[in-house]
């Protein structure tokens, strides 16, 4: 699932709300933000995992959870990108959001490795 929204609404979300949501990435486009090209999106934020010790997930799973979009005009504009980062780090900050700023992209799980199938 997919939600487009403006970074106004974005900093005003409360700590409930937040934790439905994976990540945060930019797009330049509102359509198909989940098939881009990759120079029209970036990952902004990604949550920490939390995960107990006796349940074993892969990253698979984490590729299927909830995203946050927000539409910016150019993913070049450092100025402007840093200044969303600048905003919504302070904000999470005051939340005690955990999380991470401009993630490296994680490995795709190949559609043919075992260890895809999340059911217990």
């Amino acid at each position: 699932m997919n939600t487009f929204v403006p970074l106004e609404k974005l900093e005003k979300m409360g700590r409930d709300e937040l934790k439905d949501f994976y990540e945060i990435w930019l797009t330049t486009s509102e359509t198909w933000p989940q098939d881009p090209e990759r120079t029209q999106r970036e990952c902004l934020w990604r949550a920490d995992r939390e995960l107990t010790q006796d349940v074993t997930i892969d990253e698979a799973y984490f590729h299927n959870l909830p995203r946050l979009w927000l539409v910016v005009k150019d993913l070049n504009d450092t100025s402007a990108v840093g200044d969303i980062e600048q905003k919504l780090g302070q904000h999470f900050g005051e939340l005690e959001v955990k999380g991470e700023f401009r993630p490296v992209e994680k490995e795709k799980v190949p559609c043919g490795d075992k260890n895809t199938d999340l059911r217990s």
